[in-house]
């Protein structure tokens, strides 16, 4: 079965991770929109429907990079070589990007921002927000795949040794996070959890169990009616929660919340927040993975090329647009509404590119570019990308 695995290609990952990745653009992209744009304006729900309902990649990641993980690893003989091999590629690939992206927003900011009394104060401040995976916003999402990593071959050895945790992981790990989040509520009061893991176990556990059992899933939906079913379940949800969530956001930002959650239950009103983002983004994972798997099927040679490479950037995208979008964002911070919102595309379109072609050249012309973006796939218009042991392609944004 390992052997079938490994010669199977799931160009479905690139293009869910490029579908993904350009979600993480969007809602970056409209965040200046959602604060500086009068919430009366005719353009503030368009700037909060895109701003939250793109609020999908980092789960996404963590589901396709779980998915990925158990794909590859789960059917191989689990060793104290299996394990090392994987924490050494994670060194390499992950951990030193990582390393080196902090740095450099931290020198930015420190730059441009902050005046630190003495460098062994900087020193000190930067070493706190690497441990954090605070040294920029979005570095947090590296910050809780390596603590994925290291619960990685925990959960393996389980998943092997007990069949009822690896069928039933998809609600465990919605209970497992839920569980967290209400002992965090009413007892640890830890107010950085958007950086913990356990805020994210139901999309890591729904990961694993896609991985696991991926070829009988896929088997099974090869039976039109288990495949509508299926498709009409997924989304249909999915279109009634990112209803809820961008209208809960939208309450919650022109500050009429109180109004709607005098009317609901306690509990309700505790945890509604996090019940319609944490929903809203396990569907819209699902839903990105199964429109991938359409996508691959029907998207012609040309559209799929490009977001396969789209895709097969994306780990670099990731780690590079926010410098982009801070130098864009330096340029117009005001001025009339068809000059600033015509920025905010411009921005958008700008960072998108730029991320793209900073990756792929550095990719090209430094022979240890893995150092920067960790490790890519070459581009190569008519080649096939493949899920494999030999090759860490899971490294971008996956693994």
């Amino acid at each position: 079965m390992g052997d079938k695995k490994q010669r199977l290609s799931l160009d479905e990952i690139q293009l869910a991770r490029a579908f993904a990745i350009i979600a993480v653009l969007l809602v970056h992209s409209t965040s200046i929109g959602v604060t500086s744009v009068q919430t009366d304006s005719l353009l503030f729900p368009i700037y909060n429907f895109f701003n939250v309902a793109g609020k999908l990649g980092t789960p996404t990641f963590i589901m396709l990079s779980s998915f990925v993980l158990f794909y590859n690893y789960y059917p191989r003989k689990t060793d104290m070589n299996l394990f090392k091999n994987f924490y050494m590629k994670r060194l390499k690939y992950i951990l030193i990007p990582y390393l080196i992206f902090s740095a450099l927003y931290f020198g930015v900011k420190w730059f441009a921002y902050y005046d630190y009394p003495s460098i062994g104060v900087a020193l000190n401040k930067f070493l706190y927000l690497v441990a954090l995976g605070k040294a920029h916003p979005h570095l947090y999402f590296v910050f809780i795949s390596v603590q994925l990593y290291l619960l990685f071959p925990f959960f393996m050895l389980l998943f092997k040794k007990f069949k009822p945790l690896r069928k039933h992981a998809f609600w465990i790990g919605i209970a497992i996070q839920w569980i967290w989040v209400y002992l965090n509520k009413e007892y640890f009061h830890i107010t950085l959890k958007g950086s913990i893991s356990l805020s994210y176990m139901s999309f890591y556990f729904v990961g694993a169990y896609l991985g696991i059992y991926y070829h009988e899933l896929r088997d099974k939906m090869k039976d039109q009616l288990i495949r509508f079913k299926t498709l009409a379940f997924v989304f249909t949800t999915y279109g009634a929660l990112v209803v809820l969530y961008t209208g809960y956001m939208y309450l919650v930002r022109i500050g009429a919340i109180q109004m709607v959650s005098k009317n609901l239950p306690s509990i309700a009103n505790q945890y509604l927040g996090e019940f319609v983002w944490a929903t809203h983004a396990l569907f819209a994972g699902l839903g990105l993975f199964l429109l991938a798997h359409w996508a691959e099927k029907t998207f012609q040679p040309s559209r799929k090329r490009l977001f396969m490479e789209i895709g097969a950037t994306s780990f670099g995208i990731y780690l590079i647009h926010p410098l982009f979008l801070m130098i864009m964002r330096y340029f117009v911070q005001g001025g009339s509404p068809l000059v600033f919102n015509g920025w905010q595309l411009i921005t958008f379109i700008v960072i998108s590119i730029l991320s793209w072609v900073v990756v792929r050249i550095t990719y090209k012309i430094i022979p240890r570019y893995w150092i920067i973006f960790g490790k890519m796939p070459p581009m190569e218009t008519r080649r096939k990308y493949k899920v494999d042991t030999n090759r860490n392609t899971s490294t971008s944004l996956s693994s």
